[in-house]
């Protein structure tokens, strides 16, 4: 019994830890009190579901019908957040059934989160490595860093910048920029390299992290 519920609290250990590396990660999706809650009791429900049915088939045939009847309404915002959910169910059943498979997928997980932030990262610091440099928070569409600039004449940097989201010009002395990053540092690196430029009549800075 006290087995059990160790590897229980495991379950909800590993999900809290996923969850902590997802917020570190910039990963703003998960950043709310619903999605914490989620991460913390989806492992140990389908725990407790897997120690329930795993020595039983007919509770295991009556478990399967009475679970079929359950839809999750809420629509997923992209594929990376379905494969998290799945993860975390996947957690709590290795925990029921096998713990040390549960703490193999865990590193596992954890690893490759790590992974993709490493890759995010040097991809701004080495060209060579643009083909990576890719969006990737599934709602950095949303809660993103806008800088909007007005200018007299075209400035090079921006209309050369590879998160320049947006462009117009009315006429040849009417210019406006738009630019979407992730974090502050970018903005205030924009903010430095365009004060040189006489043209500039107008900078907008919108923060949405």
């Amino acid at each position: 019994m006290s087995t059990t519920i160790l590897n229980c609290f495991y379950s909800i250990l590993v999900g809290f830890l996923i969850y902590v590396t997802l917020i570190i990660i910039r990963q703003n999706w998960v950043n709310t009190v619903h999605y914490l809650m989620t991460f913390l009791l989806l492992p140990p429900i389908t725990f407790i579901i897997t120690k329930v049915i795993s020595n039983n088939l007919a509770l295991s045939l009556g478990m399967i019908g009475a679970l079929s009847i359950v839809r999750f309404r809420n629509p997923v915002k992209n594929p990376f957040e379905l494969v998290i959910f799945f993860g975390l169910i996947t957690l709590g059943i290795s925990f029921g059934a096998n713990p040390k498979l549960g703490l193999f997928l865990f590193v596992i997980i954890e690893g490759v989160l790590i992974f993709s932030k490493i890759i995010e990262f040097l991809a701004k610091k080495f060209k060579f490595l643009n083909l990576f440099k890719y969006s990737f928070s599934v709602n950095d569409g949303v809660l993103k860093n806008f800088v909007q600039v007005e200018s007299t004449s075209k400035i090079d940097y921006l209309d050369n910048n590879p998160d320049l989201i947006y462009f117009s010009t009315n006429n040849r002395d009417s210019f406006t920029y738009k630019i979407s990053v992730k974090d502050r540092i970018q903005i205030k690196d924009i903010r430095e390299k365009i004060s040189y430029e006489k043209g500039v009549n107008n900078v907008d800075v919108r923060y949405g992290d």
